[in-house]
């Protein structure tokens, strides 16, 4: 693949100093919302036990309760990318945090499964209009091809500490104090960018002709490099956020283990992936970025693998652990990387319009990543148990979603719970697909460096 030239960019006319501070005021505030979108999506995840207990849901409004974020996110992100282009990021990003706090108490305060998705819905209004203007504003705010590395870098790696910081702290606050704790961890973080924003009235301040285009989608389309940068982003993300869900559903559903031991297992994906985009960052001034996307996508591989052994039988926790390492580092080389491929594969004037895009895509694989693996569970499922008489949709839903009390009565637990398992193994086989066409489209776009974007 074409390693992206710098778009041309025109900060705002400012003495050096200030856009200097400008230019940290806006990174930080895109690391922090980055991270705290990350969050959202892990802290969900971690919940959904408690929040299938207490509500009492099938597999499906499981899937719902994440993916009313995701598609209220990714419904908003071309409009409002294509807006930030000709009106700024900075009011918009003002107004993204605000509805984000706001949807994200409404979660909190949900007593029934209808208002925690509206309030989720609204949570994903928020982060379509932090998406669409933070990332576009570092290809902006930054001038230096070299900067822009280490800023893409930095923002991958938020989105690292997101993930972490969202499997650690929603174990301890859901053992503690419930599920409605966990969703409440992102809020003081968005809190946090605003005032940022707030404080340093050069952030996200960028006089750009980009602000004043109308570029139409087409322009996107025909970026070659751009469109194999949303398939790899498509390939990796739903792989990638498939383990969040699933490996801590048979943490608990198969091994028996509370959200605290959980959250504390899923740090040995979540640690690489903090520290990896930082690292890519240096690594491809060395190596060819073919090189290091494939190398991302077979060391994730390496870690389904391992992952597919553990879960074979009785739970190797060693092999686990090291599956979810090879997994984390894996995906870490590829998140901030593939950010970096995309948002500057474009000029200045689609900024905006390529990052919401971008994130569109992403976000596409977020859906993915809980249906594909959820449809051959279920399918799994419902092929072993639904001859058995008394068994219903909704209770295969259930096994599905790892209750096997439901058929406690019928006295087929350990069919459920083999079943549950065998599920999970061809899930894993699912992902594995995905990633070796991962491997393939790097492959592709290796032989593609020579195109013009």
């Amino acid at each position: 693949m074409t390693f992206p030239s710098s778009p041309d960019t025109a900060v705002a006319d400012q003495a050096p100093c200030n856009r200097n501070r400008a230019a940290l005021a806006t990174l930080i505030a895109a690391c922090a919302t980055m991270g705290g979108i990350a969050m959202t999506i892990t802290a969900a995840s971690i919940a959904l036990a408690g929040v299938q207990s207490e509500l009492q849901l099938g597999i499906d409004q499981l899937q719902w309760v994440l993916n009313s974020f995701i598609v209220s996110y990714a419904l908003l992100l071309l409009p409002f990318g294509a807006w930030s282009d000709r009106r700024g990021q900075r009011p918009l990003f003002v107004w993204g945090a605000v509805v984000f706090v706001i949807g994200a108490a409404v979660a909190v305060l949900a007593r029934d499964v209808t208002s925690l998705m509206a309030g989720r819905a609204l949570q994903g209004v928020g982060a379509a209009l932090l998406t669409a203007t933070a990332p576009a504003a570092l290809t902006l705010a930054f001038s230096k091809e070299a900067d822009r590395k280490r800023a893409f870098g930095y923002l991958g790696s938020s989105g690292g500490i997101g993930l972490a910081l969202g499997a650690l702290l929603a174990g301890a606050a859901s053992s503690r104090f419930g599920w409605r704790a966990a969703l409440a961890l992102p809020i003081p973080v968005m809190i946090a960018a605003l005032a940022v924003v707030c404080c340093s009235p050069g952030a996200l301040v960028v006089h750009a002709k980009s602000q004043r285009a109308h570029v139409p989608m087409r322009a996107l389309l025909e970026n070659r490099s751009f469109m194999l940068s949303c398939l790899l982003c498509l390939l990796f993300t739903t792989v990638w956020v498939a383990l969040f869900i699933y490996a801590p559903l048979h943490m608990q559903a198969v091994d028996g283990l509370d959200p605290r031991s959980v959250g504390a297992l899923m740090l040995a994906l979540l640690l690489p992936a903090l520290v990896m985009p930082v690292v890519v960052s240096r690594l491809v001034l060395v190596f060819k970025i073919s090189a290091v996307l494939i190398g991302g996508f077979l060391t994730i591989a390496a870690g389904l693998w391992c992952m597919h052994v553990a879960w074979s039988g009785a739970t190797s926790r060693a092999i686990e652990l090291a599956a979810l390492v090879l997994c984390g580092s894996g995906a870490g080389a590829l998140y901030g990387l593939v950010d970096y491929i995309g948002l500057t594969a474009v000029p200045a004037e689609q900024a905006g319009l390529a990052s919401g895009a971008f994130n569109v895509v992403r976000l596409l694989g977020d859906i993915l990543a809980a249906i594909i693996p959820g449809a051959v569970v279920l399918h799994v499922v419902r092929s072993a148990l639904a001859s058995h008489v008394g068994i219903t949709g909704e209770t295969l839903s259930q096994i599905a979603a790892g209750d096997f009390v439901v058929v406690e009565h019928l006295g087929l637990t350990v069919q459920a719970r083999a079943a549950f398992v065998d599920g999970m193994q061809w899930a894993i086989g699912a992902l594995l697909a995905l990633t070796a066409l991962g491997v393939m489209v790097s492959l592709k776009g290796r032989e593609a460096r020579a195109s013009p974007h």
